[in-house]
């Protein structure tokens, strides 16, 4: 039997660990519970990322309420969703800003009628691989 000690590396934001400190590095640069995170979808797309200080004055602050069973609900939602498009202003639309500020405010994601993450990442892939067809076609 073999037995080996290895080190972990944990986020210092999130859960997210790994047994490679330079990929958890790399990680925690943009991850969306920091809050002065490098967004990297926005540096893809050359967008002027907005400061997480000022996106997360954008929304209110969620009130929360759990009822009997133990589900947490959120009460203020109807007020959230109506300040979701100037948050989208903001955020220049960028899905991965969105989630970082809806994460950061403790704001359940799939609370969000208006927004969904994985729908919203497909659409802005699709539009940049479209973009990105014609520019090196070397034939």
């Amino acid at each position: 039997m073999i037995t080996k000690k290895v080190n972990r590396y944990y986020c210092e934001y999130c859960k997210k660990a790994n047994c490679s400190a330079s990929s958890i590095s790399k990680h925690e640069k943009s991850c969306t519970l920091n809050p002065v995170r490098v967004c990297g979808m926005c540096k893809i797309f050359n967008l002027e990322q907005s400061k997480m200080s000022d996106l997360l004055t954008i929304l209110p602050k969620p009130v929360m309420a759990e009822d009997e069973y133990g589900s947490i609900t959120v009460i203020n939602i109807q007020e959230i969703e109506v300040a979701m498009p100037k948050l989208r202003e903001a955020t220049e639309n960028c899905p991965a800003c969105i989630l970082a500020v809806l994460r950061q405010m403790e704001i359940p994601v799939p609370a969000i009628r208006s927004f969904n993450f994985t729908e919203e990442c497909k659409s802005w892939w699709a539009d940049f691989n479209e973009a990105q067809d014609g520019k090196y076609n070397y034939y």
